[in-house]
């Protein structure tokens, strides 16, 4: 993480971090709409909790 850190603190977009929390909510989409859709061709999956490792798996359609 300290790599991770400092890199963080060394970008800088010219914008404050409210407007990239706003455009994160703004990008949530109801998992029922996104598979419908499927907007993104590469999406990722936040997990603000500790997962154990052997429950993970990854699948392609």
């Amino acid at each position: 993480m300290k790599v991770f850190d400092e890199e963080a603190l060394n970008f800088d977009t010219g914008e404050a971090i409210e407007y990239w929390i706003e455009q994160y909510w703004k990008s949530m989409i109801p998992l029922k709409d996104y598979l419908r859709e499927r907007p993104y061709p590469k999406p990722e999956v936040l997990i603000f909790e500790p997962v154990p490792k052997k429950i993970i798996s990854f699948c392609e359609e």
